[in-house]
């Protein structure tokens, strides 16, 4: 009943979240206060050119440890983040946003299995867990010489997918401490999610990570019916090490969820 429920809604949904990439909240203007760098890197992976921006404290020192936040969707959602670390004046943050050169491969990057759907627009999810691991990450901690203590990923929507996407792959390593799945698309390819974690569990019982999910009450019945689901699956799990925190946000939507859910996750996750 779940995946039949799944596949009438991946086609609303998905037109649902094409029109949410291009009409996102209204944006607003913010004084950080951080010290910032932007640079491009063309992804020998995904044979992409991403943009990348960091948000350093304004007490910074190079020679410290921070916690590091990789944001996807880095092009909507990189300067209300950062005014949050600041006007939460979080100095122990370095906030890395992800975004693109050009139009944007979300669809592509976040996603796995694909859909034949959308066969050159979706399933990329490998080449792009390659491009963290084996470029970005190098590139911020070695060349740039950031030293993180702790790696968060942040993702909403089908990002949020691949924040929990990402620990239960087992085919390339997971280089993140901390998932925040925001608002996650656990519908994707008929609720794929859900046998990769059944995958996992049938081979480990341990799950070292930190994951803190949530999902507004305005987002709908099926949203909020797989993201119960989900929760409720890995309640029942009893991984060693991992810490699972949930919210359901009152009065809150789709477009409304992330930064909201940024601000609750800085003090739970961090």
């Amino acid at each position: 009943m779940m995946k039949k429920t799944a596949q009438n809604s991946i086609c609303m949904l998905c037109l649902w979240m094409a029109w949410c990439s291009f009409y996102s909240c209204q944006k607003e203007t913010f004084v950080t206060g951080k010290k910032q760098d932007s640079f491009t890197l063309q992804s020998t992976y995904t044979e992409t050119q991403y943009d990348l921006k960091i948000a350093y404290p304004k007490t910074y020192d190079a020679t410290k440890k921070y916690h590091t936040i990789y944001l996807l969707d880095g092009d909507d959602y990189f300067d209300e983040a950062s005014a949050v670390i600041s006007n939460q004046q979080r100095e122990d943050v370095i906030l890395i946003g992800i975004g693109y050169v050009g139009n944007t491969q979300r669809g592509r990057d976040y996603s796995f299995p694909k859909d034949n759907d959308f066969p050159n627009a979706s399933g990329g999810a490998k080449e792009f867990i390659q491009f963290i691991n084996n470029q970005l990450i190098p590139k911020v901690e070695t060349e740039m010489g950031v030293k993180s203590k702790a790696r968060t990923i942040y993702g909403h929507s089908l990002g949020g997918y691949f924040a929990l996407y990402i620990l239960f792959q087992q085919e390339h390593p997971n280089p993140f401490d901390n998932s925040i799945a925001i608002s996650p698309n656990l519908m994707w390819k008929d609720a794929y999610l859900f046998d990769l974690e059944q995958q996992y569990y049938n081979q480990r019982d341990s799950l070292d990570k930190r994951i803190y999910m949530t999902v507004g009450d305005l987002e709908g019945a099926s949203i909020n019916l797989f993201f119960n689901a989900f929760k409720n699956k890995l309640l029942t799990r009893n991984y060693t090490g991992l810490s699972l925190d949930y919210e359901r946000l009152s009065h809150v939507s789709h477009r409304n969820s992330p930064i909201i859910s940024f601000k609750n996750a800085l003090s739970i996750i961090l």
